[in-house]
């Protein structure tokens, strides 16, 4: 795997409302700007890890909820 010594930037869609972003990787953590704007924000890869791990729970819970209530 590659370390990250310099910024990289990349222009990306979400996946809800297709609006763009710009994500920049940098060292202290992964920024998040909408294009044409000045206001970034900082998220640390830790803080990014934990919001992942509780969607994905999150998901498989509303996976087997939906299993319990489908007609057998």
């Amino acid at each position: 795997m590659t370390d990250l010594t310099r910024p990289v930037r990349r222009k990306v869609m979400t996946a809800k409302g297709h609006q763009p972003l710009v994500v920049v990787l940098a060292p202290e953590g992964i920024w998040l700007r909408e294009p044409r704007r000045r206001v970034a924000y900082l998220m640390p890869y830790g803080v990014a890890h934990q919001q992942a791990i509780r969607m994905h729970k999150d998901a498989e819970a509303r996976a087997k909820k939906a299993a319990r209530k489908a007609p057998k």
